[in-house]
């Protein structure tokens, strides 16, 4: 096999016929001449998709590389918007709090603490990044506020990503076949689907990565940087830094990678990619003026970089945990070892996603020289851990979400290889065909594992017996208060309250040292009342009490 794939590595890098040396990585319809060259543009083809009549032909509907393509789309598709209510279970805290936000948004423009359309939510002491919060809050002015729908929009915007993905392999391959395979290995990917399941910020980011890749994809394949394509990679780059904290970083790293594809003729195009990128950073920039450490609070809550700390600690720490973070084997094996980003015992990739990412990888330094796409690729996937390597944290599933894209993506020509290899050589069919059952096989034994403990077994992690404890609080008519100290019973009883039709004013937030009308109930996390009160109900850490103040 190992002889077999240098064979074809070899022939797809040097080969001259039907579009020279990048062809078979540009497309076969659009050809690339040379480097910098436009492309060529494919011959027009009636023969088979056209009647006699000259009426269009749907005979193309019936070849097995599109039919295989439909089923694996409606598979991922139907796999990922299963969303299923009790696998997680409940709704954690900073769901709430995102949802609960994103509701107010959607009915008065607000959020819970009166800012009117603001650029960063507030949310436990942290900023919440604002794209995911304004789309669900569009979404929410639609459907009203649900718990389905907040984690249906991750939901969809990871199954976006997984579908653009397929299309990028399309564009990159023109071959049905590939794209199909990108479309499984992104779709069955246990770390992306797991990324679906809930609804925080980081869901979104991904999709806004792939369409990046795509906008750089079109201009480098076809030869055309405008001000246009310029505008639009500069916009989502800005829209990467919105989505995500760590997309703060990483942001601007992407956007100086961009010098990858610098010749005098695109430098009007890069320019405006720039120009747009440092416009609309704008905001955040005045932002940051205006609220001092609100958006690096959360980066010196989790980062391991201290005082103290020597510049050589600093370095040689951020190179170990950049090491581990890009283990990929202790992903295929393992992975994050927080139950509720990732359940134990599974890995959060396929072992033959990363098989085909480090072909893919060979092949694409090979011709990076040539394919400033494929080097711009390289190095964004270099780049991609770098801001969870400054946290304290290891292979965190949430701050490494775009790690298992760049893998998928570095698969493409690993893939396209396969397939052409297999047009010559039977033994290539061996080949997929045992990369496809591992494949199988794993994704198998991760979903019967995240049955199994996904759901009942992590209902305190997320916190699944608050909202009976919340319908018990609520049933009697009466207000239900709340310590000024105690943000996450705040989330919850606010975000109860909207998705029950509950009048926001029966849910009290005591002032500091308030004491509630003697009999009220008082709903509470970690911390005793201030006041005497009289526990008589309990969900892990959260609790009912009866408030009991003398006359």
């Amino acid at each position: 096999m190992r002889r077999g794939l240098r064979f074809v590595f070899g022939r797809i890098i040097h080969r001259q016929a039907a579009g020279g040396a990048l062809g078979s990585l540009l497309g076969r319809d659009e050809r690339r001449v040379g480097l910098g060259s436009r492309a060529v543009p494919p011959e027009p083809r009636t023969s088979g998709n056209a009647s006699r009549e000259g009426r269009p032909s749907l005979a193309w509907l019936a070849r097995p590389g599109l039919l295989l393509a439909a089923g694996v789309v409606l598979g991922v598709a139907s796999l990922h918007l299963w969303i299923d209510p009790s696998n997680p279970p409940g709704f954690h805290r900073d769901e709430a709090s995102i949802a609960y936000n994103a509701s107010t948004i959607s009915t008065s423009l607000r959020d819970e603490h009166g800012g009117l359309l603001p650029l960063y939510i507030e949310s436990f002491g942290d900023y919440k990044s604002p794209v995911f919060v304004y789309a669900l809050a569009g979404l929410f002015r639609l459907t009203g506020p649900s718990s389905e729908v907040a984690r249906g929009l991750g939901a969809v915007g990871v199954l976006a990503a997984v579908l653009l993905l397929a299309l990028l392999a399309f564009r990159r391959t023109r071959d049905v076949r590939v794209a199909a395979a990108v479309a499984a290995l992104g779709g069955l990917s246990p770390w992306l689907f797991e990324l679906g399941r809930v609804a925080v910020e980081v869901t979104l980011e991904p999709l806004v990565l792939v369409v990046l890749l795509l906008v750089l994809e079109d201009a480098w394949r076809r030869n055309r940087w405008g001000v246009t394509h310029g505008v639009a990679a500069g916009a989502l780059l800005a829209l990467l830094a919105y989505t995500y904290a760590g997309a703060r970083l990483l942001a601007p790293l992407l956007a100086a990678s961009l010098l990858v594809f610098a010749r005098r003729e695109r430098l009007r195009s890069l320019g405006a990619a720039w120009a747009t990128f440092a416009v609309l950073l704008m905001p955040l920039i005045a932002y940051a003026v205006r609220h001092p450490g609100a958006l690096s609070a959360r980066f010196h809550h989790t980062t391991f970089v201290k005082g103290d700390m020597s510049d050589w600690e600093v370095v040689r720490t951020f190179v170990g945990n950049y090491l581990t973070d890009i283990s990929l084997w202790s992903y295929v094996t393992g992975g994050d070892p927080k139950p509720h980003i990732h359940i134990a015992g599974t890995g959060m990739l396929l072992a033959t996603g990363v098989a085909l990412a480090a072909a893919g990888s060979v092949l694409s330094i090979r011709v990076a020289r040539e394919d400033r796409w494929a080097a711009f690729v390289l190095l964004a996937t270099i780049l991609v851990p770098i801001p969870a390597a400054l946290t304290a944290d290891r292979m965190n599933g949430y701050r490494l979400a775009l790690l298992p894209i760049m893998l998928v993506v570095l698969a493409i020509p690993a893939l396209e290889a396969l397939v052409q290899w297999a047009a010559r050589d039977r033994r290539a069919l061996v080949v997929a065909g045992a990369l496809t059952a591992v494949a199988l096989v794993q994704f198998a034994g991760f979903l019967s594992t995240y049955h199994e403990k996904g759901g009942f077994a992590r209902a305190e992690l997320y916190e699944a017996g608050v909202p009976a404890l919340l319908a018990q609080a609520f049933a009697n008519g009466a207000a239900v208060h709340m310590d000024l100290d105690e943000p996450r019973a705040h989330a919850h009883a606010r975000w109860y309250a909207a998705t029950h039709d509950i009048s926001q004013d029966r849910v009290v937030v005591l002032s500091d040292g308030g004491v509630p009308p003697d009999g009220s109930i008082v709903f509470g996390r970690a911390q005793a009342c201030d006041f005497e009160c009289r526990e008589f109900a309990r969900s892990d850490t959260y609790w009912l009490a009866r408030a009991r103040v003398p006359n």
